[in-house]
C-alpha cells in the first residue's frame, strides 16, 4: 500500500469517527430532549394530581361546612364548659344576639313541630340554638315561626349525661344536622369534643328510625316505636347506653 493509499485510508476513518461522534452527539440530544419531555410530563402530572387533591380537600371543606350555624347568647352557662363557646372558638358558629330575627331554623323546645327533611329551604339559611342555662329556660322569650323540635333523644355530654332532651349546643345542633340529611357535618362539628363520637352510638336506635324521616308527621311515628322498643329494653333490665369513663367527667372538661 502506498502513500496515498495511507492517506485516504486515515482521511477515510477520521471522517468516519467524526460521522459517528456526531451521530452520538445527536442521539445523546434526543434523548436528553426524551429525558425532559418525560420529566415535564410527571411534573404536569403531579401538579394535576395536587389540583385534584386540593379540589377534593377544598369540596369536602365546603360539605363540613355546608350549613350555617349560630347561637343566640343569652349569657347564662359556664363559659368554660359551654360546647356553643368552643364552636365559636373554633370558626364553626357565629354567636348573635337575642334581638336578632334570625331566618333560618331556630331549635327551641317553644317549637310546635319537629324539625325533618322538609324544612331544606329554611336549613339553607343556617341553623341557630338558644343557648341558656336549662335552670332558667323558662324565662326565654325568644318566639319565631321558624321554631323546632327534636324528637326524642338522650344528652351524651358529661354535665346531663342519659337525660332525655337535655342536650348540649353542639348535640342539639349535631341532631338537627342529622335529621335534615347532614351527617358529615354533624359527625364533624361533634369531632371537637372528645365525647362527641359517642352521641350518636349511644342514640343510634332512635336515628336508625329517625334517619327515614321525611317530615314532622313521619317523625312522630318513628319516636313512637323508638319509645316502645326502649320501653321494652326497660322492663326487661337490658341498659339503652352506658355511663360515660371518669375522664369524661372532668370538671374541665369543655362541653
Amino acid at each position: 500500500m502506498n502513500n496515498k493509499q495511507r492517506y485516504q485510508n486515515w482521511k477515510k476513518a477520521r471522517s468516519d469517527k467524526r460521522d459517528q461522534k456526531q451521530q452520538q452527539g445527536h442521539q445523546q440530544q434526543i434523548t436528553l430532549h426524551q429525558l425532559q419531555q418525560i420529566d415535564n410530563q410527571q411534573s404536569n402530572s403531579q401538579d394535576e394530581s395536587e389540583d385534584e387533591d386540593q379540589q377534593q380537600i377544598t369540596k369536602k371543606e365546603e360539605r363540613l361546612n355546608d350549613i350555617k350555624l349560630f347561637m343566640i347568647d343569652y349569657g347564662q352557662c359556664d363559659v368554660k364548659k359551654c360546647t356553643g363557646r368552643k364552636m365559636e372558638r373554633f370558626k364553626l358558629l357565629t354567636a348573635i344576639k337575642p334581638k336578632v330575627k334570625f331566618q333560618g331554623i331556630i331549635v327551641s323546645a317553644n317549637g310546635k313541630k319537629y324539625v325533618s327533611k322538609e324544612d331544606e329551604e329554611l336549613l339553607q339559611k343556617g341553623i341557630c340554638v338558644i343557648d341558656c342555662s336549662w335552670a332558667k329556660v323558662e324565662e326565654i322569650t325568644y318566639v319565631s315561626p321558624n321554631e323546632r323540635l327534636l324528637p326524642h333523644m338522650v344528652a351524651v355530654n358529661p354535665v346531663n349525661f342519659g337525660k332525655q332532651f337535655k342536650l348540649s349546643c353542639v348535640e342539639a345542633i349535631a341532631a338537627t344536622l342529622a335529621l335534615c340529611g347532614r351527617r358529615e357535618q354533624a359527625d364533624y362539628i361533634l369531632s371537637k369534643f372528645t365525647w362527641g363520637e359517642n352521641f350518636f352510638k349511644i342514640n343510634k336506635e332512635a336515628f336508625d328510625l329517625y334517619a327515614e324521616c321525611q317530615n314532622d308527621k313521619e317523625l312522630k311515628v318513628a319516636e313512637l316505636k323508638y319509645l316502645e322498643m326502649a320501653q321494652k329494653k326497660e322492663n326487661t333490665g337490658q341498659k339503652n347506653y352506658d355511663m360515660p369513663s371518669s375522664s369524661d367527667e372532668d370538671e374541665d372538661q369543655i362541653q
